[in-house]
């Protein structure tokens, strides 16, 4: 059994695959790695750990050092190279890209075997490009929709009801919709203009969707090559 973790900005998830790594057997959410830690104590052992983290690695080492004291296994830390898989980047210091994007990248080439345009809505958006050589365009890194109306409440006035509905990308009648919806537009925007810019330079390119909110903004956008992922494939 091989047991992946994606230590995110707020969030640890985790899967199990089977040893030929073709089928998801279980799979969870913690918010802490504490919490993973206590609940997955009393699990099957993995024969192999696949790691990827955003977080301090102070916080990775926690994991990796029980990883090691609980099993006697080095999990398998992903790191971004020039170039894997077909895909490559143009990044100065390859250091500088964060591996989870690197990872969702690497994952949406894969599947779509041409240009293709990734939105990660999470913590934190990204919007990235790759063209059908494989080459990464660059990208985009923005509040995610949760962090833009946190940024609004903690440096104005303005605050949004927990009870606030999920909103849309009409013109707000309130100051709680404008905020709401608001932080939906503006991403639903930026993923249009640079999905149909994508599709005139390499024909059919295709738009994938990941992270927590990613049917958020998936249901705004019409695009016909398009597709949402809670999580990509192996």
């Amino acid at each position: 059994m091989i047991l992946e973790l994606d230590i995110g900005n707020t969030r640890i998830k985790w899967r199990h695959k089977s040893s030929q790594g073709n089928e998801v057997e279980a799979e969870g959410v913690f918010a802490d790695v504490e919490e993973f830690i206590s609940s997955y104590f009393h699990r099957t052992n993995p024969e192999v750990i696949r790691l990827c983290s955003v977080r301090e690695q102070i916080e990775t080492n926690v994991l990796v050092n029980w990883s090691r004291q609980r099993w006697g296994l080095e999990p398998l830390i992903a790191e971004v190279s020039r170039e894997c898989g077909g895909v490559s980047i143009n990044y100065p210091d390859v250091s500088r890209l964060g591996v989870d994007r690197w990872l969702a990248m690497l994952a949406a080439y894969r599947i779509a075997d041409r240009a293709c345009l990734i939105a990660d809505s999470g913590t934190a958006f990204t919007l990235d490009g790759i063209d059908s050589d494989g080459t990464h365009l660059g990208g985009f890194i923005l509040p995610g929709i949760k962090l833009m109306r946190h940024g609004l409440e903690t440096s104005t006035a303005i605050s949004i009801p927990e009870d606030a509905q999920t909103g849309s990308i009409e013109l707000g009648n309130s100051t709680d919709e404008a905020v709401l919806n608001g932080s939906i537009a503006s991403l639903v925007a930026l993923v249009e203009k640079y999905s149909r810019r994508l599709q005139q330079t390499w024909g059919q390119a295709k738009l994938f969707f990941s992270g927590g909110d990613a049917a958020v903004i998936a249901k705004f956008i019409d695009y016909e090559n398009s597709k949402i992922y809670s999580r990509f494939g192996s």
